[in-house]
């Protein structure tokens, strides 16, 4: 009876011990990670840091992981946006009133955890991954880039989905938009003023024309893609200057801004060809030229927008005199 005494006290303490043991682990863990968090939202995991913090229990917080590849050497055009954006989300969270240890982000680069990669099976990026606390992944617990971009916003309505955590995101401000609208508005007043004794131009077909088809150019040539997911005014590599992004799935400021001329181009030179016969002042020369215009707008302006096609659509088959 004594030695089945015995045996059951040195259990009890074994399992206190052990008891103790995972939660002086858990607190550490948590100690690392908030300590981390606070130098920047955004934790870089090596093999290590990942094993240890990510992966390996005890764990009572959720960690959502960015998976990809920033080294221009890995040619990912949607990455550096993607990493971008996520960090906003992170910021958001760091600086929000909902920030706690319970949730945190962490990023992994291909160039600094390539035997993470191989263990998640990941043969592409960028790629998010919520880890639970408790549970393990689940299909809804990776971000369906392909579905809702890599806007901040879209992955904040994921990260609540998963750990009913909401995120309110904050941006800075975007000067750059202000100012372009600021200019266009002094730019017309400015010729409206100089041409305030002759405004018959404003009962123009073709400048009514112009302006409502440059209008409909402006949004179809990606203005609501760029206001949903925020991508950089230009590429972000600092070893080369990229205007069009090499990736069906991304798009840059300056390349929706070129693409919206292209459009334009096409529609004026149409409008073009469409109201020369109409002239009726100099008719003979006057008409001649503004036909003639007009087909090389829309020769050129559609070759050319074919050509952007081909380049970010490898394969596309049809080119028509720009390659």
């Amino acid at each position: 009876m004594k030695h089945f005494v015995s045996i059951y006290f040195l259990l009890t303490i074994v399992s206190i011990n052990n008891v103790l043991s995972k939660e002086d682990v858990l607190v550490d863990k948590i100690q690392q990670l908030t300590s981390l968090s606070y130098k920047t939202p955004v934790i870089r995991f090596n093999n290590e840091r990942f094993k240890t913090l990510v992966k390996s229990a005890p764990r009572n917080y959720s960690v959502v992981v960015m998976f990809t590849a920033l080294s221009p050497q890995r040619q990912c055009s949607i990455c550096q946006p993607a990493h971008d954006d996520f960090v906003v989300l992170a910021e958001s969270y760091r600086y929000s009133e909902t920030f706690s240890n319970k949730l945190f982000f962490g990023m992994v680069d291909f160039d600094e955890g390539q035997e993470i990669f191989q263990q998640m099976k990941l043969n592409t990026a960028p790629v998010f991954i919520h880890f639970p606390a408790k549970e393990k992944s689940k299909k809804a617990d990776q971000y369906d880039v392909s579905r809702w971009g890599i806007s901040a916003e879209h992955m904040a309505t994921w990260v609540k989905d998963r750990t009913e955590i909401e995120i309110q995101i904050f941006r800075p401000p975007n000067y750059l938009s202000f100012i372009l609208i600021g200019v266009s508005v002094v730019v017309i007043f400015v010729f409206l003023y100089l041409k305030r004794d002759n405004l018959g131009f404003l009962y123009s077909n073709i400048v009514w024309g112009i302006l409502a088809m440059g209008t409909v150019c402006y949004f179809i040539s990606g203005q609501t893609w760029n206001f949903i997911n925020n991508p950089p005014f230009i590429s972000n590599r600092r070893n080369e200057m990229e205007i069009f992004a090499n990736d069906s799935n991304m798009q840059y400021i300056v390349e929706t801004y070129i693409v919206f001329l292209l459009y334009f181009g096409v529609c004026a030179g149409m409008i073009l060809l469409n109201e020369a016969p109409k002239m009726r002042l100099q008719a003979g020369k006057r008409q001649t030229m503004l036909a003639i215009l007009g087909i090389l707008m829309v020769v050129f302006f559609f070759s050319y927008i074919l050509s952007v096609f081909r380049a970010k659509y490898q394969g596309y088959p049809y080119s028509f005199l720009i390659k």
